[in-house]
């Protein structure tokens, strides 16, 4: 089982304001960030926060997608095990997903809606965070 959690959520805000945000200082996009020369617009940020109940850091990736009046966000947290026998995180992975969109939602002053959220999210559910 894979301690992961994923949230697909749209911003109506424009995919600039959004990308706006991605500094190396926030605890969401202080590992890397790349705003690809592409038409719609897509953005990947990768974090990475330390989580004192699950006893170990986790790392997120955000995908930012350009849609004509808002923006999509996937964001996907993981990495709460300290080992093989370590079978839950006491929801940091989904705090660390929900958190992200919350802080940019409020930091941006839009709104949000959330579309898709996936607990213990592995390869076999990808399918459930793709919206078309």
């Amino acid at each position: 089982m894979v301690l992961a959690h994923g949230v697909v959520a749209r911003i109506y805000a424009s995919f600039d304001r959004v990308i706006s945000l991605l500094r190396p200082e926030r605890e969401f996009s202080n590992v890397y960030i790349e705003v690809l020369n592409t038409k719609p617009g897509v953005a990947i940020a990768i974090g990475e926060k330390y989580f004192i109940r699950a006893g170990n850091y986790l790392a997120l990736a955000l995908i930012f997608v350009e849609e004509e009046r808002s923006t999509l966000v996937k964001a996907i947290a993981t990495g709460g095990r300290r080992g093989p026998l370590d079978l839950f995180d006491l929801g940091s992975s989904r705090d660390y997903a929900v958190e992200s969109i919350t802080r940019m939602c409020e930091a941006l002053r839009a709104e949000c809606e959330v579309l898709r959220e996936v607990d213990y999210l592995d390869a076999s559910k990808s399918e459930v965070l793709r919206v078309t």
